[in-house]
């Protein structure tokens, strides 16, 4: 897609920099790609205790398999 932005000199240059990218386009492409793997795994850590994980998942895999044979 196509996209007009204005970003300011010195940040484009840094970011270029730190990408070591050779094109404007790629190194924002990276930059937009690593926020978004970033904030994933912020999601990720914000759910720690407030989901809860059974760790016997070989039972209910042969329970869901048992099942699924019986109505075949």
């Amino acid at each position: 897609m196509r996209t007009t932005i204005n970003i300011h000199n010195d940040l484009m240059d840094m970011l270029l920099d730190r990408t070591k990218a050779k094109t404007k386009t790629k190194a924002v492409e990276i930059a937009i790609k690593e926020y978004i793997e970033k904030k994933s795994i912020e999601d990720l850590i914000s759910l720690s205790g407030k989901i809860n994980i059974d760790l016997d998942w070989e039972k209910e895999e042969e329970a869901e398999l048992n099942e699924y044979q019986d109505h075949s």
